[in-house]
């Protein structure tokens, strides 16, 4: 049975996120083997997200940035963001998945195996992978694959489920310059919150998604039919192609990660809690929180598993009363998108996202939602939690 330093269990974004950051640092003498069932050579991914400039490590891969967006939203509501400072941008996950790959085959110490995992457990010697082509140890198995439970009572589970179409028009009708980032004006059906978005390649060509929030999936003809009403009725696009095609659900969810009593596995990705659970954006996260484990494994010699504090506490009470409120229709879910965008900057809903926000910033976007709904979601969610 083969040893390593890392195993890591998952060849998706947190597990080549976490790979190449640790090829960027002195751990990159460590025996590192990445377990993956897929070789990724498919397009089968897309992760938008925002930052200030251009601090992301993967610049060079960035399809397409932005520096304003289209939102939509209810009862007529519509602008044109300035995103002041941030760039909104387009990641294509062939181009992920080559980039990094290129990066991490340049280093012997590091070892692919396209294989599928059965088992992972922790043990007093280490963490032990059982996969269909043979058992493999290490000092920490750094796990992306075990799925959350997603059934807990004391927690809200809602999944974030979207079909995207990259259509191709004879006629020249896209704004290659501003995508649709949020479209509230379809309809809205039940509770949860549904939107389309659109990111445009040039003026013939786009990525366009019809995304929803809710705690159960469509029937797939569903999304198809929503796809071309979308397409038809809001872009007013009647003739187009379809090029490519993605399908993908996301749990947004306030479950914690199960690893605590685990001394040699570390859960990572959505098993680690590295999806925002109120939007289901992930990829930022993801760089911040694989660079704080190899700060950790730098500077103590080991993960140290994050701990509650009182900022902490808030945020996550955040991202649960909006689950709260979506989940038992409280309120609007396009409604109460709308008043965030309408009535605050940008910038400062961006930050706040990104928990880079202070009390008072807090406070004033908390302040520009129903209050009413989300009194009531915050203390069901206090009760839930109890």
């Amino acid at each position: 049975m083969k040893r390593y330093d890392y195993i890591i269990a998952g060849g998706g974004l947190a597990g080549l996120s976490l790979a190449y950051h640790l090829n960027q640092s002195i751990l990159r003498t460590k025996s590192i083997l990445i377990i993956d069932k897929d070789l990724k050579t498919k397009n089968d991914r897309t992760w938008c997200f925002w930052e200030k400039g251009e601090q992301n490590p993967f610049e060079q891969i960035v399809f397409r940035k932005w520096n304003q967006v289209y939102f939509y939203g209810s009862e007529g509501f519509a602008k044109t963001l300035d995103l002041d400072d941030y760039y909104y941008k387009w990641i294509k996950g062939i181009d992920f998945y080559d980039f990094v790959r290129t990066d991490l085959v340049t280093n012997p110490n590091i070892v692919f195996l396209n294989a599928t995992i059965e088992r992972i457990r922790d043990t007093p010697d280490g963490g032990f992978v059982i996969t269909d082509q043979g058992q493999y140890m290490a000092d920490y198995v750094f796990d992306s694959i075990t799925p959350l439970k997603l059934n807990l009572p004391g927690q809200h589970n809602l999944l974030q489920h979207f079909k995207g179409w990259e259509i191709v028009s004879p006629k020249p009708v896209f704004d290659p310059t501003c995508p649709t980032m949020m479209d509230y004006r379809v309809e809205q059906n039940g509770t949860g919150v549904r939107f389309g978005y659109v990111l445009p390649i040039d003026s013939y060509r786009a990525l366009v998604e019809y995304t929803l929030f809710s705690d159960k999936l469509l029937e797939p003809t569903e999304y198809d039919a929503e796809l071309h009403t979308y397409i038809r009725d809001y872009l007013k696009i009647e003739d187009f192609s379809i090029e490519q095609e993605e399908f993908g659900v996301i749990p947004m969810t306030d479950e914690p990660a199960d690893d605590k009593e685990l001394k040699h596995i570390v859960r990572i990705g959505t098993s680690g809690g590295y999806v925002k659970a109120s939007t289901g954006y992930a990829f930022s996260r993801t760089q911040r929180f694989t660079q704080q484990l190899i700060g950790q494994l730098l500077t103590v010699g080991s993960p140290v598993r994050r701990r509650k504090t009182i900022r902490s506490f808030f945020k996550g009470l955040q991202d649960s009363t909006l689950l709260n409120v979506l989940l038992y229709g409280r309120h609007s879910g396009s409604n109460i998108f709308t008043m965030l965008y309408k009535r605050n900057p940008t910038p400062r809903l961006f930050a706040f996202l990104d928990e880079d926000t202070h009390l008072m910033d807090d406070l004033r976007i908390m302040a520009t939602v129903p209050l009413g709904a989300f009194t009531k979601g915050m203390l069901h969610a206090l009760v839930k939690r109890l």
